[in-house]
């Protein structure tokens, strides 16, 4: 029976995988939970938790292989080492969710203990998920987003996403564990009409459905240069004259605003040097000419011994901020990427082989985060979906996302990546613009439509009209009732001190 269910575990958890890209058959993912769910459910808490934990390592073992192509050239041949990583950080998610399934399949009510499993794996996402150590990637609500559930957003988030997804797996994996209970047969079946209920009712209610006519023009560049140029001697020269050109010839079609992707300027652009102050002054002199503020991604001190990743706002009507870049603001990347852009814990793991390589930016301490109506999101911010929450707190109409995704290829985190401006769109009834070094570049409405959309690859401009918001409940409700209703459905398991009769 382990054998066999061990199995089928790492089955599924491949299968699991192949709901995200580049293959992204995401109606995969509630068969590929429903595997899972029957694996775990017929062996005792602890072996479905050392299950669980195999299946996780499995999931996020395939769904890291894009590290190769980024710190995977250290190592050479032994590059996949590097995506056993993270897999061995964020397997425990999977631990959790298998031991409280099986733990529900012993304890609770026979309708109920797939919800009790369909929320503990998806807290198990909330939490591998928020804060500084967090690793917001790989969640099923994103997966999802291209199907039939997108709606749910705006009122539960992704993790409604999720949870709907999961319940649907969790559901039909503890009636095929018994395909002759009525009770299971009932819970299915109401499961999976209940789900598709909730999502055509919030199709039908999507205040997004009935966004107002765009009507302010902006644009995205993607320059198109590859990181192995970006970050040679001649790579700051090619960067600011491609970057430029490309601004410059979107005149005749008057934007208001124009994003340049994350630190497409590879040098700070407020140190106090000839060279530096002459490319500041020509960002701003372009920004002049169009009469559009431009948003440039380039890397800012911003401590006596600290360089952020930030973007600088160049507006053409307001006070110029700083005599040495003429920009009117300043905004540092304030959650940084760990072991890539900064490395968390004691001085002393500077010392262990290659960390030397690792990023040594600080985050930001911004007082200001939107200019204009319009809030910017470095990179791996737009992936946690409580900052972009947070973000709300200032009105902002227009949601920025600049990213250098060349760092990781053809491989299927820019187009993961891409897809999680749909869920931000969605979540916050906001339009959002996207800057791609090498793409995913675009233009999203607020439901999740991309109206605007460049392929991953060489130089492009975005250009398109955006417009009010278009908000639902969640964009007022948050992520933070939702993880706590997670857990108070989790811990139905725990609630009953014995095991139910069978």
């Amino acid at each position: 029976m382990t054998v066999r269910s061990t199995a089928l575990a790492l089955v599924c958890a491949f299968g699991l995988h192949l709901a995200f890209p580049l293959t992204g058959w995401w109606w995969l993912a509630p068969l590929a939970i429903a595997g899972l769910t029957a694996s775990w459910s017929r062996l005792e808490p602890r072996w479905a938790a050392l299950v669980g934990f195999a299946s996780g390592m499995v999931f996020f073992a395939f769904g890291f292989s894009w590290m190769g192509e980024t710190a995977g050239a250290l190592l050479g041949p032994g590059a996949p080492i590097l995506d056993l990583g993270p897999a061995l950080i964020e397997a425990p998610a999977f631990a959790f969710a298998a031991w409280v399934t099986s733990l529900a399949a012993r304890r609770c009510d026979v309708r109920l203990a797939p919800v009790a499993a369909a929320a503990a794996f998806t807290l198990a996402e909330v939490l591998r998920s928020t804060g500084v150590m967090g690793a917001p990637l790989e969640q099923i609500g994103v997966a999802m987003i291209d199907s039939p559930l997108r709606p749910i957003a705006a009122y539960l988030g992704v993790y409604g996403i999720t949870f709907a997804t999961v319940l649907l797996g969790t559901t039909l994996g503890w009636w095929l564990l018994d395909r002759h209970d009525a009770r299971r047969t009932r819970t299915v079946l109401a499961a999976w009409l209940g789900v598709a209920a909730c999502a055509a009712l919030a199709w039908a209610m999507w205040p997004a459905r009935h966004y107002a006519p765009p009507a302010r023009r902006v644009a995205a560049v993607q320059g198109g240069i590859a990181q192995t140029l970006k970050m040679s001697p001649e790579g700051l020269r090619v960067a600011v004259e491609r970057y430029t050109t490309l601004t410059v010839s979107l005149a005749p079609r008057r934007p208001t605003l124009v994003l340049w992707p994350e630190t497409v300027i590879t040098t700070e652009l407020n140190a106090p040097r000839p060279d530096t102050h002459d490319i500041a002054m020509r960002i701003a002199k372009i920004s002049r000419d169009l009469d559009a503020t431009v948003y440039a991604g380039s890397l800012a001190r911003i401590r006596p011994s600290g360089t952020a990743n930030a973007i600088f706002v160049y507006d053409p009507h307001g006070e110029r901020g700083s005599a040495a870049t003429g920009a009117s603001g300043v905004y540092a990347k304030e959650q940084l990427v760990p072991f890539a852009e900064y490395v968390p814990g004691p001085a002393w793991l500077r010392t262990l082989p290659y960390a030397d390589q690792i990023g040594i930016y600080v985050p930001g301490t911004n007082r200001v985060r939107t200019f204009d109506g319009a809030t910017p999101l470095i990179c791996w911010e737009s992936l946690f979906g409580d900052i972009a929450h947070a973000r709300l707190a200032e009105n902002p109409s227009l949601l920025l996302i600049a990213t250098d995704d060349a760092w990781f290829g053809t491989t299927e985190f820019p187009y993961e990546h891409a897809m999680a401006a749909t869920v931000r769109a969605v979540e916050t009834g906001r339009w959002v613009l996207r800057a791609g070094a090498t793409g995913i570049s675009g233009i999203v409405a607020p439901d999740g439509t991309w109206t605007q959309r460049t392929q991953l690859g060489g130089p492009a401009v975005v250009v398109g009209d955006v417009g009010a918001p278009a908000p639902g409940p969640y964009a007022v409700l948050g992520p933070t009732p939702i993880g706590m209703a997670l857990a108070l459905v989790a811990l139905m398991p725990f609630l009953r001190r014995g095991p139910r009769r069978t």
